[in-house]
Parts: C-alpha cells; sequence; structure tokens
C-alpha cells in the first residue's frame, strides 16, 4: 500500500467516525464524544499528510487554505465537545461566557460548509487548469 493511499484511507476512516460521533451526539452517549474526537484527529492527520499538488493559481491556493481552516475549526469543534463545561461562567472583562452543550455546533457547520465547497471547487480548478 503505498503512502497515498494509506493517507486517503486514513482521512475516509476519521471522517466516518466524525460523522457517527456528530450523529451519536443527539443520544447524550459519552462514546460520541471519543469517536468525534478520534475520528477528527484521524481526519486531520490524513488530510494534512495527503500533498496538496504544486500549482500557480492563485484560486486553487485559497482552496486550500480554506481546507485548513476548516481542519481547525473541526479541532475547535472537537475541543468544546469535551470542554464547554469549563467556559461555562468563564468571566472575560465584563463579560460572562454561557456555554451550552451544542457549544460544538457553530464551528463543525462552518467545517461542513468549507468542506463540502472545497470538495466541489477543488477538482473543478484542476481540471480547468489541466485544459
Amino acid at each position: 500500500m503505498n503512502k497515498a493511499k494509506l493517507t486517503d484511507y486514513i482521512a475516509n476512516t476519521g471522517e466516518t467516525l466524525v460523522i457517527i460521533g456528530a450523529a451519536m451526539w443527539i443520544t447524550q452517549w459519552e462514546v460520541a464524544k471519543f469517536l468525534f474526537a478520534i475520528g477528527t484527529l484521524l481526519f486531520v492527520v490524513g488530510r494534512l499528510a495527503t500533498k496538496n499538488p504544486e500549482t500557480h493559481s492563485i484560486t486553487l491556493k485559497r482552496l486550500y487554505v480554506q481546507r485548513t481552516i476548516g481542519l481547525a475549526l473541526l479541532v475547535v469543534a472537537a475541543l468544546l465537545m469535551f470542554f464547554y463545561e469549563s467556559l461555562n461562567g468563564l468571566e472575560i472583562t465584563d463579560y460572562v461566557v454561557r456555554s451550552t452543550p451544542s457549544a460544538w455546533l457553530l464551528p463543525f457547520m462552518i467545517f461542513v460548509v468549507l468542506e463540502l465547497y472545497t470538495a466541489f471547487r477543488i477538482p473543478a480548478e484542476i481540471k480547468k487548469e489541466q485544459a
């Protein structure tokens, strides 16, 4: 098995675990958090280990940066799944943070939108660049 196939396998496994963990979150099982976190770790490692093709296209470079921002938001979502309780009541100057168990959903939804956008735009831009 070559490196490209291995990184794709790791990323796909992680993505599947993220989806299962996010879907199981509604049941409030503790296992859902761990599936989401392990999936996030595998997905981020698999995605960052994948070599982006060298390009001179500004659009492709922007899309790869957006994909990386999405990965960072996924990590934030996984951390919020575990640590939202410690944020509740945190005082920042005159502002008191109120955190709920669903605090992880906003960064996760932004990740989903960025991932869907880049999943369709990157292949289209690569095809356009090759033509």
